[in-house]
């Protein structure tokens, strides 16, 4: 722990010696791009570099448990209820077609085997296309974003989330680079787990991240 802290404090002094005297600033903007980006005018951008919920805060990536006592602390409103406002959160009562045979057939997968769950995954894909389409708008052309995501399973089907993320940024004009693809080195996930619910049956949890770049055209 000492290591990481001394290492971590480093990087500061050294980023901040290295910025000093050379006009460069933070600022810091609240807002939802499912809904729209504000502050920022279109094609305004040079790159965007962002790690989106991974589609299941309830049961893979506990953001809401997680950040619970910090948004609480910076006095968030209803920090308990962060779950229900992030990508996905609100399921839709039907499930209707991306126009991603990828996308789609995957969905259709999946109702069969848990309806309740594919509207989950519909409503977090959903949100997302939103989401991107807003963060392309704002984007010049020639820049770039670059996307960390991660596949998670549901019901034993993997969510190529990689995949789609270049495939809703070609819908909006944007030219795949490439993916690049890291091993997660600490989680605090267990490498197994049990999403069944089911004694003895047990499955792989995430260990890759896989960093998709585009450039828009």
């Amino acid at each position: 722990m000492l290591n990481k802290l001394y290492r971590n404090r480093k990087g500061l002094i050294e980023f901040t010696d290295a910025v000093k005297n050379k006009n460069v600033y933070a600022k810091i903007f609240d807002f939802d791009t499912v809904k729209e980006v504000k502050f920022l005018t279109r094609e305004s951008v040079d790159i965007v570099v962002t790690s989106p919920p991974y589609g299941d805060s309830r049961t893979t990536v506990a953001y809401g448990q997680y950040s619970r006592l910090s948004n609480q602390w910076l006095g968030i409103s209803e920090a308990n209820q962060v779950d229900k406002k992030l990508m996905g959160g609100t399921l839709p009562k039907e499930i209707e077609k991306f126009g991603l045979e990828l996308l789609d057939e995957i969905l259709i997968e999946l109702s069969n085997l848990d309806p309740k769950r594919a509207r989950e995954v519909f409503s977090f894909y959903r949100d997302y296309s939103k989401s991107i389409k807003n963060v392309a708008s704002v984007v010049k052309e020639g820049g770039y974003v670059c996307y960390v995501v991660g596949n998670r399973k549901v019901k034993g089907l993997t969510l190529p989330t990689d995949e789609i993320t270049k495939l809703f940024f070609e819908l909006n004009n944007f030219s795949h680079i490439t993916t690049i693809i890291r091993n997660i080195p600490n989680k605090r996930m267990p490498k197994r787990n049990s999403p069944s619910n089911q004694v003895g049956i047990t499955d792989n949890t995430m260990s890759k991240e896989f960093v998709v770049v585009l450039r828009k055209n």
